[in-house]
């Protein structure tokens, strides 16, 4: 679950790489800065326009660019806002030119707030929000938004709304752009550790033959660090079973793996078709996932084999659905299964907003009207702040040994996620440069209106 987001926002904001970084200095027309931003902070080039109506026309008083700039200083922790005013003494000939250099001076992002003099403002190739003031002109062609990575948002200064709740909705929605804009600007920073005995980089679903074009690992990875700027690093089982710190935590006694598991029972409903030993297994390999991001660097961590040791018998593997449900309280980005372009998607949204997802198998009943997404791992932090969702402790789906309660069985958790929650289900395709998107409100299975029988709840 997450902040409502256009899909045209989220997809144009996330395709392309961008360039991260400082500029100094002060330019005629530009508002005072505040604090000086911290190293590494997203540069935001912000320009205000002339708007309507003009002080002569009325006694009403705006809220001026200068109130608009601290707020969203307070609003939008690590971007630095670099202001440019045209009310203030700034020239349009001066932003053109300073527009033609925004990429070699390693800026994240443009912020044009009323209409632009020039479209040229609008062509830097960076991620772009163009701001329009109601009441003001909106002279711009729509395919200026498709062809530059613009999106558009709104402001109220003059208090036109009746209701001043849609004009902070404005407010709101210019911020999560804004924050949009400084995930997009981590990624370049961040390494996906990947997992997996696939020989492919990106675990390919849905086409059983599995059979991508030639140097798919390559288009891959390429694609990943053009659009996004970030590392991949693949590595296999051979490497973990390799790894000597995780086969004496595997098979010694774990102090912390042991504290860990009982947190997560004690803080369950109530543990059932699994035993403790199986949930401090689960324990033990979210530490291993943990020593693996510290071994190799990573930020991000998504682990698709079932095993912590070679040749494992079947009551010997171990799955990582309840560690990272522990990562998501972290806010931190593990997932189970070595899908990169689900992967990054929650890191950018996550990112964000430190709003976790849910990785899910999808399905659709037309005759329910349901769209079902289930999977043995989901945030039991879904707001993303100190709120808790209730969870039961259970086996897991993909077990060996065909009975419960006993060795072998595996540790998940069934989320008890409320009813009438809005949620937005959405996956990159990272080649193609799309974004698939859907939105909806969730439904209880057991609780009115009921959908389907109990025996449909167990078996997921």
């Amino acid at each position: 679950m997450m902040s409502t987001l256009t899909r045209r926002a989220l997809l144009e904001l996330s395709s392309g790489a961008l360039g991260a970084a400082f500029l100094g200095g002060t330019a005629p027309g530009a508002l005072a800065d505040g604090p000086a931003a911290a190293a590494g902070s997203t540069k935001l080039y912000t320009v205000f326009m002339p708007t309507a109506p003009s002080g002569d026309d009325t006694n009403i008083t705006p809220m001026t660019n200068e109130e608009i700039v601290l707020r969203l200083r307070r609003e939008c922790s690590g971007v630095e806002f670099v202001v440019r005013d045209l009310t203030r003494g700034a020239s349009l000939s001066q932003l053109l030119n300073e527009a033609k250099d925004l990429k070699r001076l390693q800026y994240d992002g443009v912020l044009l707030c009323g209409w632009p003099r020039d479209y040229d403002l609008l062509r830097t190739g960076l991620p772009t929000i163009d701001v329009a003031v109601v009441n003001d002109f909106q002279n711009i062609p729509y395919p200026l938004f498709q062809q530059n990575r613009v999106v558009g948002a709104f402001l109220d200064p003059w208090r036109f709304c009746a209701d001043p709740n849609i004009s902070e909705r404005m407010f709101r929605d210019l911020v999560d752009k804004i924050k949009l804009i400084n995930s997009l600007r981590r990624m370049k920073s961040e390494h996906i550790l990947t997992v997996t005995d696939s020989q492919y980089v990106n675990v390919i679903y849905g086409d059983v033959l599995k059979n991508p074009p030639p140097r798919y690992n390559e288009m891959m990875v390429g694609a990943i660090a053009e659009v996004f700027g970030t590392r991949v690093t693949k590595i296999s089982s051979k490497e973990v079973t390799a790894d000597k710190e995780i086969q004496d935590l595997w098979y010694g006694e774990s102090k912390e793996a042991n504290e860990i598991a009982q947190r997560w029972i004690r803080n369950a409903q109530k543990m059932t078709y699994t035993i403790e030993s199986e949930v401090v297994r689960s324990a033990k390999l979210y530490l291993a996932m943990k020593m693996l991001m510290k071994k190799y660097q990573a930020t991000a961590i998504t682990f698709h084999i079932r095993t912590l040791v070679k040749d494992p018998r079947p009551d010997e593997l171990v799955y990582p659905a309840l560690g990272t449900s522990e990562f998501q309280l972290e806010n931190t980005v593990g997932k189970c299964q070595s899908h990169l372009n689900i992967l990054l998607s929650e890191m950018l949204l996550q990112y964000a907003y430190r709003r976790p997802s849910m990785l899910g198998d999808y399905s659709v009943d037309t005759y329910n009207n349901v769209s079902c997404v289930q999977h043995c791992e989901g945030p039991w932090n879904p707001w993303g702040d100190e709120r808790r969702v209730p969870y039961i402790l259970t086996d897991h789906r993909e077990r060996r040994i065909r009975g419960r309660r006993t060795t072998g069985v595996g540790a998940a958790s069934w989320v008890l996620y409320p009813a009438g929650e809005r949620v937005t289900m959405w996956q990159i395709e990272v080649l193609n440069k799309e974004l698939l998107l859907h939105t909806g409100t969730t439904v209880h299975m057991l609780a009115g209106p009921v959908k389907f029988r109990d025996h449909l709840w167990e078996m997921m």
